[in-house]
């Protein structure tokens, strides 16, 4: 997006800026741009993927305020949103630091901690907000995204790779089949994060101060967040997150601690579902992508 074009929309929503950075600028995904206005404050101008919908921008925004108010910072919106070129955009608060992909022990601790304390910030929201517009839990469908077709999908990965097709139904198959077996019909469900790995958690001088991108936010399971937090290479991470419910008398089932592991093998079903599903839009199949997420579900191609 052209500076001239940035500088037209934050004058809509009503801010003169003195500098503007691109952090993030994809053409169909979601960017932001961290904006210093004439004031010295900084916010982050937000541009949503070209598949959000107010409805699921509503509820996101409502997950953030929430937690604002508990005292988290993360980035809770500042304006209204703003429709402009068939987008929708906002401004929401900057949260400082950095994310840490090499983590040490202790930052690895700190993640679990922090997230076991999001879970806890975040119980029983549901019951107020509900579910996400189009999304479900993880263990009651192949994907967490109800509008995506599943039956269509492998019609159409089937034409553009037979072997992948037939691979991918196996591995829904299976990994539904894991998850009946341990009962995760009886998983109950909170609002989660929906993206709580390395790079959405900020560290200022090896303190933990923020967490970011809250897009995959809706109500799910907390072995689903632990599986998509990818805890199962950060052992540290899932030790203190379980100390930490316990401590708060909120300690995972036998039923969750199960599904862990089904779980993430579901949720790589999930991603090579919304890889076809995107290759369907827009006509061009990253079929190594989708290869490689099959291949982390565990289960053999055919």
């Amino acid at each position: 997006m052209t500076a001239a074009i940035v500088t037209d929309i934050l004058d809509a929503l009503g801010v003169r800026p003195d500098r503007v950075l691109t952090l993030k600028d994809v053409q169909s995904g979601n960017s932001s741009w961290l904006v210093e206005t004439h004031g010295g404050a900084l916010v982050v101008l937000r541009r949503y993927h070209d598949q959000a919908t107010r409805d699921e921008l509503g509820y996101e925004h409502a997950v953030l305020r929430h937690l604002s108010q508990l005292g988290w910072l993360v980035p809770v919106p500042e304006s209204d949103l703003l429709r402009q070129d068939r987008r929708w955009f906002c401004l929401t608060r900057f949260v400082p630091g950095d994310a840490v992909t090499n983590c040490s022990v202790e930052q690895q601790r700190q993640r679990g901690r922090a997230l076991a304390q999001l879970h806890l910030a975040l119980r029983g929201l549901h019951l107020r907000i509900g579910q996400r517009h189009r999304w479900q839990p993880q263990h009651r469908g192949v994907t967490v995204h109800t509008n995506i077709e599943w039956e269509a999908c492998l019609r159409n990965l089937s034409q553009a790779d037979p072997r992948l097709a037939a691979w991918a139904e196996k591995a829904a198959i299976d990994t539904h089949a894991a998850l009946a077996a341990i009962g995760a019909h009886e998983l109950p469900v909170d609002v989660v994060h929906g993206d709580f790995a390395e790079w959405n958690v900020h560290y200022q001088h090896g303190k933990l101060v923020g967490v970011i991108d809250f897009g995959l936010t809706h109500a799910d399971s907390r072995p689903y967040e632990l599986a998509i937090a990818r805890t199962y290479r950060a052992p540290e991470t899932i030790s203190a997150y379980r100390d930490e419910l316990t401590l708060h008398g909120w300690p995972l089932t036998p039923v969750e601690e199960a599904a862990i592991e089904p779980l993430h093998r579901a949720f790589r079903v999930d991603m090579a579902a919304w890889q076809v599903h995107h290759g369907q839009r827009t006509g061009s199949y990253d079929l190594a992508m989708i290869e490689r997420q099959l291949a982390r579900t565990g289960t053999s191609p055919p």
